[in-house]
């Protein structure tokens, strides 16, 4: 894998030619066409970059009434990440220092272990020495995304979801999403062969698996990879999360029931995973938003019981094919047998 995060100090060197001179709406365009600029454009599926040259070209004096819509489907970007950016203006040198961390964290001998530890994760071999890592002074409203066989990180982000000692535990994480990427290749194709039941199972699998072999998830049954080593390691909201495993557990059987009757629809289905499995705002009176939400807790659980039980060949065996699940312990879904 190769580390792409030349555009931090190109940005953060425009940032102290803020201080002094006027702001350059040429220059801003200038940036806006790094590679790594262009990569997030891609992502956030931006026709134009009209909104982000008049709002950084201004990024100086604007007035917050005055900051553009990032895109139609992400009005608030700009806004949300605008007291960011006014903190970089009155102090860079916060981020020239963690963007030489990141390096330093980042290496190359470490980035060489973070392939040896992805390969434990899976049965056969781990092919995505192609990948690249990019990180940036971003935009846009995410810490961390997999996009066009790459992980992003938003500098901005490192101290505020994860500590910097945190991050090979993240870049881990997003690196197990690309491997999964390269095994199903189109996630469409690769589920049309499912059954409506398979596929709710099988969508557990992503973050489920990432927590389970990345960052030492330990839930209620599903128990940590490295008992010497702290559980739940860059996913601060899994305590949160652990507490209600008999509602989610409650929840996942009554859909798991509902749909062998015939009386669960797969838009229902679609409409459970929008409002409850994705939702970072279920309890709010123990945590305002959460990190991560139940499909990572509850992934964990579910995959990560059959892992610790069974090992990774039949834990493979069930990703492939999720209803053999039910075979797993004498009929029943594994979970079953601890509850």
């Amino acid at each position: 894998m190769k580390l792409r995060i030349s555009s931090i100090p190109q940005t953060l060197d425009w940032i102290l030619k803020l201080q002094t001179v006027p702001e350059n709406p040429a220059f801003v365009r200038a940036l806006l066409n790094h590679r790594d600029y262009q990569f997030e454009i891609r992502r956030y599926g931006l026709s134009s970059i009209e909104n982000l040259v008049f709002y950084f070209s201004r990024l100086n004096s604007i007035e917050p009434t005055d900051i553009p819509d990032l895109s139609e489907e992400r009005k608030d970007a700009l806004r949300d990440k605008h007291a960011l950016w006014k903190e970089c203006i009155s102090n860079p040198q916060k981020y020239f220092d963690r963007y030489e961390r990141f390096k330093e964290i980042l290496c190359e001998a470490n980035m060489q272990s973070l392939q040896r530890r992805l390969q434990e994760a899976f049965p056969a071999a781990v092919d995505i020495d192609d990948a690249d890592i990019v990180s940036t002074l971003s935009f846009g409203p995410s810490f961390g995304y997999v996009f066009e066989n790459a992980l992003h990180l938003d500098l901005f982000g490192i101290e505020k979801y994860c500590t910097m000692e945190e991050i090979p535990y993240i870049v881990l994480h997003e690196m197990h999403h690309l491997q999964i990427q390269k095994l199903i290749g189109n996630y469409r194709s690769f589920t049309e062969k499912f059954t409506l039941l398979e596929e709710y199972i099988f969508r557990f699998t992503g973050e489920g698996l990432a927590v389970k072999f990345c960052n030492n998830a330990e839930g209620t049954v599903s128990r940590k990879m490295n008992p010497s080593l702290p559980a739940n390691i860059g996913i601060p909201a899994m305590p949160v999360l652990n507490r209600h495993f008999k509602e989610h557990l409650e929840l996942f059987y009554d859909t798991v029931k509902g749909i062998r009757q015939g009386t669960v629809t797969e838009q229902e289905i679609d409409q459970q995973f929008r409002t409850f499995w994705w939702n970072p705002k279920l309890y709010p009176q123990e945590r305002t938003v959460l990190e991560q939400t139940p499909i990572y807790s509850f992934g964990n659980e579910l995959f990560g019981a059959i892992y610790d039980a069974f090992g990774i060949d039949i834990l493979f065996d069930c990703f492939y094919h999720p209803r053999r699940q039910s075979n797993t312990s004498n009929g029943q879904f594994p979970l079953a047998v601890k509850t």
